[in-house]
């Protein structure tokens, strides 16, 4: 059995995160295991004849650095929700007072009903027929943006209705 499929065996998400070949996950990965083991592991070649080598309980240390791992990285993605829902949970009240946001939900708007009532009284030349689509589909999803803007949309009422 190769090393990587005995290791995607024991710690799946640590296997994942070695191969996905990123700067900082991997190496979070190795140093996950590192700690759980209490074996020196700097890089994906100590880890590999670790791997190896490894007895049951050492397998079984790599197991719990792979639960570890997986918390870990579910505390990150909280972490980023959170940074991201505080970053943009004031924005209607310190818009309050600026005329700003209604302008551009109007440009917006008046480039949407411009943009479709282009689109059904004109002929699009075949060679611009893709990049028409990809602009005006960009256009509705701002102006889509915008209007969430103003009706409060949020990731709790997305999160209410799963698909």
């Amino acid at each position: 059995m190769s090393w990587l499929k005995k290791l995607k065996e024991y710690a799946p998400e640590i296997a994942t995160a070695i191969l996905s070949g990123g700067t900082s996950l991997a190496p979070l990965a190795i140093k996950a295991i590192a700690e759980a083991t209490g074996k020196p592991v700097a890089d994906q070649k100590e880890l590999k004849s670790l791997v190896e080598n490894a007895d049951p309980e050492t397998m079984l240390l790599i197991t719990g650095a792979n639960n570890s791992f997986k918390i870990r990285m579910r505390e990150l993605a909280n972490d980023l929700t959170y940074a991201e829902l505080a970053d943009t949970q004031n924005a209607r009240k310190h818009h309050k007072h600026s005329h700003m946001p209604s302008i551009i939900v109007l440009l917006l708007t008046a480039m949407v009903c411009w943009g479709g009532y282009g689109l059904f009284n004109s002929v699009v030349p075949d060679e611009n027929t893709t990049l028409t689509n990809l602009l005006l589909g960009a256009l509705l999803a701002k102006w889509g943006d915008s209007i969430a803007y103003w009706v409060g949309t949020t990731r709790s009422s997305a999160n209410k209705n799963p698909l």
